[in-house]
């Protein structure tokens, strides 16, 4: 009993230790994303209740576990080269992730500035659609860093994964029947949701093509493309579906234009399950 206790007691401390340090990631990750804006976050979530911002940060630091809890997934070696790896991959995480906003802001969603709609107008859809990019983007890092991933792994696969993740958006604009960055602007929830729950659907089909870790950059490069044309293919088919058979006596576009949120969040969860599905079938 005594040495079953003693095990028991060392665990706690080495798991401990762990816990120890996600708790100064995440101080680190807020002070990180306070330093990279110019407004005053906290002034924001508390004076003025900006929700917009609070959904923001909420899917930044949702995005920070996400590749820590990867990296902690990973084989270890040895408490304290495992504390100064995933320190190190955790850092490296912030600084894409803050990239991240600064594509959000040009690239994916171009056509208004994200700031202006976060903190101006406390526009809750482009915070919601952020938080997603953020976590999308989280997916995709972790994916890199399992296995024998490194630096310049994670790098050039969040770089590939945000740049499918731009052309999906503008395939998800044409597929539908109305402007994406319009209804975004007008701060319409249920389009915010579709969408974000499609953009998180295809991250997580992309992250699978990494789990299995890196072995050569033919064979990751190969799988990662498969995998996004795979979900390139997929998505739309199942929106038609749900659609078609689950809303068949309405217009899901419909739907999403007079802003009905009940309809979006069945679509995103049903893209999101069918993308968990996907990942454990195959």
């Amino acid at each position: 009993m005594d040495i079953n206790l003693t095990h028991y007691l060392a665990a706690m401390a080495y798991n401990s230790a762990y816990i120890a340090l996600f708790i100064a990631i995440i101080a680190l990750a807020k002070l990180s994303y306070n330093l990279a804006t110019p407004y005053n976050t906290t002034n924001q979530l508390t004076d003025n209740a900006n929700t917009a911002l609070g959904l923001s940060i909420g899917g930044y630091l949702g995005a920070i576990t996400i590749i820590y809890g990867f990296v902690l997934a990973g084989p270890s070696k040895g408490l304290l080269t495992d504390l100064i790896n995933v320190s190190l991959y955790s850092v490296l995480g912030m600084v894409l992730l803050t990239c991240s906003r600064f594509l959000n802001d040009k690239l994916l969603l171009r056509l208004f500035c994200n700031q202006e709609q976060l903190i101006n107008r406390q526009n809750e859809a482009v915070g919601l659609v952020q938080a997603a990019n953020y976590m999308a983007a989280a997916l995709i890092i972790g994916g890199a860093l399992t296995g024998e991933g490194t630096w310049l792994s994670a790098i050039v696969f969040y770089a590939l994964g945000q740049l499918l993740l731009i052309m999906f958006a503008k395939g998800y604009d044409h597929l539908t029947a109305f402007d994406l960055h319009e209804q975004l602007e007008k701060g319409n929830k249920a389009v915010a949701m579709s969408f974000s729950g499609t953009m998180l659907a295809l991250a997580i089909i992309l992250c699978h093509a990494l789990l299995g870790g890196f072995h050569t950059w033919q064979q990751s490069l190969s799988l990662f493309f498969i995998d996004a044309l795979f979900g390139f293919l997929i998505l739309p088919i199942v929106r038609y579906l749900v659609d078609k058979i689950i809303f068949s006596k309405i217009s899901l576009d419909q739907a999403m234009h007079d802003n009905n949120t009940a309809v979006a969040v069945i679509e995103s969860s049903i893209a999101i399950s069918v993308a968990v599905i996907i990942t454990i079938a195959i």
